[in-house]
């Protein structure tokens, strides 16, 4: 694979460029920051090889502010600086004002290693087209009645640079490799739940057991929805799959963003110290990484990125903060700017723990009555907490037999069911190296058969 298309080192440059020429047009403050990636991919369709392709991109995104009025434009251009900080200035002048707008102030980085594997960069697309065809075979292999829909195999290179007239400067540079299938399994006329499996890494070394793992899993699921019956109604036990946790944590997350405390779109607001959940949940925003696989050390805004705990034994202690939030609420940011160069920062995490229970995976799923939620499409509301949707692919456990059941609508509240987790297991699964989550049990949840 051929290196990016921009060093980081010219790409720090060239915001620096982008800086000054923001500052000439008449920014009091200035931000640029830069995205530049290659990615080489191999799609996979209808139970075969599709295309094989190289792309690639650069972005800048200027970010000004003139009296205390703020203005952003974006290029994949870089001779293209002077006029989209032109731009971003006049938008500036005709946004209103706001006294919490500005630029944070530079703060000591870590000095990390870019995770640049060889073997990665080495890929071409011949090479993928290859492995692309033998993860296929071995899937087919398993099982014939297992159909693709999509799917690929990807390595991307991408650097960052982010720079500012405040002082910041911060550049990245890193490789990964990963890929995903999606589809279901046909068996005559019936036609399982549709499933989908991928993982992404950071060595080369690394690449062909995970997708053989993710892969092995997609099959799993979809042979394991063939057969499906009518579940039961009843109201007691879930069981989340590690990948299915985020189907419950993502509004919890959306809630602990400091932007919606300030807006009064948090129920959690003035929670702070207080027990919200069970005493088994641990939830760590990862700022440096999950294990074998690192990030960049600063956030969107060039802040250094830190450890998080937001809920600790069931007690809420943190909230999420870019620059903006940290100055409405009167306190330092802890480095959660989230978004690209394509955008405005805005707050979240970039990784996601939640910290191993004492249960084993076998003796969390006996019990005598639950829902396995496999894959779950509904709506919810994060600030009432009130959820419902369809679990589809998924299992009723009963008497220590486990079967597949045709659609079952769930339904709850996100907060209730933080109280009553009764088990969390000791195994944790990593997720393309952003979420690491253990299986979770969850008690009192409405259950309804289709």
């Amino acid at each position: 694979m051929a290196s990016a298309l921009v060093s980081p080192e010219n790409l720090l440059d060239l915001c620096e460029q982008g800086v000054q020429k923001a500052l000439a047009a008449g920014a009091d403050q200035a931000e640029v920051f830069a995205n530049s990636g290659r990615e080489t991919e191999v799609t996979f369709e209808k139970n075969d090889l599709n295309l094989a392709r190289t792309s690639s991109e650069t972005l800048f995104g200027v970010r000004v502010f003139c009296g205390g009025r703020l203005g952003f434009a974006t290029s994949n251009r870089p001779e293209e600086l002077a006029d989209i900080a032109a731009e971003a200035v006049a938008l500036a002048k005709a946004s209103p004002a706001d006294p919490l707008n500005g630029l944070p102030d530079p703060q000591p980085l870590p000095s990390v290693p870019f995770p640049l594997d060889a073997g990665l960069l080495d890929l071409d697309a011949a090479t993928l087209t290859q492995l692309g065809s033998e993860l296929l075979e071995r899937v087919r292999a398993q099982d014939s009645r297992i159909n693709i829909d999509s799917g690929s195999i990807s390595v991307e290179e991408d650097t960052l640079a982010i720079a500012s007239s405040t002082g910041i400067r911060a550049n990245y540079h890193s490789v990964e490799g990963g890929g995903s299938l999606f589809g279901m399994a046909i068996d005559g006329e019936e036609v399982g739940s549709f499933a989908y499996d991928g993982d992404s890494v950071q060595t080369r070394a690394d690449l062909i057991p995970a997708l053989e793992r993710a892969f092995d899993r997609f099959v799993n699921k979809c042979i394991g929805a063939l057969g499906a019956t009518q579940g039961e109604s009843f109201r007691g036990t879930i069981l989340l799959p590690p990948d299915s946790v985020d189907e419950l944590l993502g509004d919890l997350i959306a809630v602990l963003g400091a932007d919606a405390v300030r807006k009064g779109k948090s129920p959690l607001a003035q929670k702070m110290g207080s027990l919200i959940a069970s005493p088994l949940l641990t939830v760590v925003s990862e700022g440096l990484g999950l294990p074998g696989y690192r990030i960049e050390p600063f956030d969107r805004e060039g802040i250094p990125r830190q450890i998080t705990p937001l809920v600790n034994e069931g007690i809420l202690c943190n909230f999420l903060y870019n620059s903006y939030e940290s100055r409405a609420a009167g306190i330092p940011s802890n480095g959660h700017a989230t978004g690209g160069a394509g955008s405005l920062p805005g707050v979240g995490p970039a990784c996601l723990s939640v910290a191993a229970g004492k249960t084993p995976l076998s003796e969390l799923y006996a019990v005598e009555r639950g829902i396995i939620v496999t894959r779950l499409s509904g709506s919810s509301n994060p600030i009432t907490g009130d959820f419902s949707g369809v679990v589809k692919g998924g299992f009723l456990v009963k008497g220590g037999e486990k079967r597949p059941i045709l659609e079952t609508t769930i339904a709850g509240n996100l907060y209730d069911c933080l109280r009553n987790i009764s088990a969390i297991s000791q195994e944790v699964t990593i997720f393309n190296g952003s979420t690491a989550f253990p299986a979770l049990r969850i008690e009192d949840v409405s259950v309804t058969a289709g």
